[in-house]
C-alpha cells in the first residue's frame, strides 16, 4: 500500500452501491475488471437498473471517486448506455472466492486513486464471521472470480478486523458521549465514520478538547483512520482577530472576538456603520465561523475605543477579559 495515500483518500469499491453520473444515478456497481500483471483496476461494471438492466463497463478513468457512499463517474448517463458489455481482464465482484488461510468472499475492494493499483481488499469470512482487510502485499495471485492471499493463520488473526460503519459509529458515539466535560461540545461536533475512517468535524470549545476527543477514540477496533478539523474557540479567536487587524477596513480598530463553538460575538466600539458592517462580513465568512452576532457599538465621537468588554453584552467599558477574550491589538 503506497505511504503517501491515507485510507480516507482510496477508492473503495462496495459492490451494489449506487452509481452517480454527472446528470443523475444510474444503476448500481456490479464489478471490476482487473488486469492481472499490472494488478490495476482498468474497468467498472455499472447495471443499469437494479434488476433487469444489463451490465456495461467504463474505464477506471471515467471514475471520480468511490465510498460507501456511491460511485461517482465524469459521464453522463447517455455515456454509460453506450459503453461496451464486456472488457478484457479478470472480473471480480461479491461472489469472488478469497482464498489463503481460509476460505471467504470478497466484500470490498480499495485502489489507488490515480492509478488504480490494488491498495487493500476486505474478505467475508475468512476468519469464521467476521470482515477482515488484507493488504496488497499479501494478495499472491488475482484470477477469475478468485483471489489468493498469502501468509500465516498467525499472520491472519492479527490483521485489522473490518466493522461495518453504524457499528463504529455507534461506538465512537458512546465512548465521547462517556466523556462528562465533553457534552457540551458534542453540540457543536459532527462525528461521522465511512468506509472506517472518522470524521471529526465543526467546532469545539478548545484546542486541547480537540486533542482529547481524537485521543479517547484512537485504537477503536477496525478503526482505520481519524480525520479531524475540529476547530477549537482559543484557535478560531485567535485566527480571526488576526484577519480584523490584517483587513484595511478594519485595521486599526480593537474588536474583541468571543467565540462559542463556532458562534462569535464581536464587541467593542467602531466609528461608524461601515466598520461595524465590515467586520461582520469579515467574521461571516471566515472559517469555522457558523454565525455571528455583531454587539459592536458606533459611536462617531469617541476618541477611545473600546474592546474588553463583558462577553455577555456589548457594553464598550473595559474589563478584565474572559478566559478565551482575543482582540486585534
Amino acid at each position: 500500500m503506497s505511504k503517501a495515500t491515507r485510507i480516507s483518500e482510496m477508492a473503495k469499491i462496495h459492490f451494489g452501491s449506487a452509481v452517480f453520473c454527472s446528470d443523475g444515478e444510474d444503476g448500481i456497481l456490479a464489478d471490476v475488471v482487473f488486469d492481472s500483471a499490472t494488478r490495476r483496476m482498468t474497468h467498472i461494471g455499472v447495471k443499469q437498473g437494479r434488476v433487469f438492466g444489463k451490465t456495461v463497463h467504463l474505464p477506471f478513468e471515467s471514475m471520480i471517486n468511490a465510498t460507501g457512499n456511491g460511485v461517482t463517474l465524469k459521464v453522463k448517463r447517455a455515456e454509460v448506455a453506450e459503453a461496451p458489455s464486456s472488457v478484457e481482464g479478470i472480473l471480480l465482484d461479491n461472489k469472488s472466492v478469497v482464498t489463503g488461510p481460509g476460505r471467504g468472499t470478497l466484500k470490498l475492494v480499495a485502489v489507488q486513486p490515480e492509478s488504480g493499483e490494488l491498495a487493500y481488499i476486505v474478505a467475508h469470512n475468512l476468519r469464521a464471521g467476521q470482515d477482515t482487510m488484507v493488504q496488497a502485499k499479501y494478495v499472491a495471485e488475482i484470477a477469475k472470480d478468485h483471489i489468493s492471499i498469502s501468509l500465516s493463520t498467525d499472520v491472519l488473526s492479527v490483521l485489522s478486523l473490518y466493522r461495518s460503519d453504524a457499528e463504529l459509529q455507534q461506538e465512537v458515539e458512546a465512548i465521547l458521549f462517556d466523556i462528562a466535560s465533553m457534552h457540551v461540545d458534542l453540540k457543536g461536533m459532527s462525528i461521522r465514520v465511512l468506509d472506517s475512517v472518522l470524521y471529526l468535524d465543526g467546532n469545539i470549545s478548545s484546542s486541547l478538547r480537540a486533542d482529547i476527543a481524537r485521543d479517547q477514540v484512537y485504537g477503536v477496533p477496525g478503526l482505520l483512520e481519524i480525520k479531524s478539523t475540529l476547530i477549537g474557540d482559543d484557535q478560531l479567536a485567535a485566527d480571526l482577530a488576526q484577519a480584523l487587524g490584517q483587513d484595511p477596513r478594519t485595521r486599526d480598530l480593537p474588536i474583541g472576538v468571543y467565540p462559542r463553538l463556532g458562534v462569535v460575538r464581536l464587541s467593542g466600539a467602531v466609528h461608524n456603520a461601515q466598520q461595524k458592517a465590515a467586520a461582520e462580513e469579515i467574521a461571516r465568512k471566515f472559517s469555522g465561523v457558523r454565525s455571528v452576532i455583531n454587539d459592536l457599538i458606533v459611536d462617531p465621537n469617541e476618541d477611545m475605543l473600546h474592546v474588553m468588554s463583558a462577553p455577555e453584552g456589548g457594553e464598550a467599558e473595559d474589563i478584565v477579559p474572559g478566559r478565551y477574550t482575543r482582540h486585534t491589538q
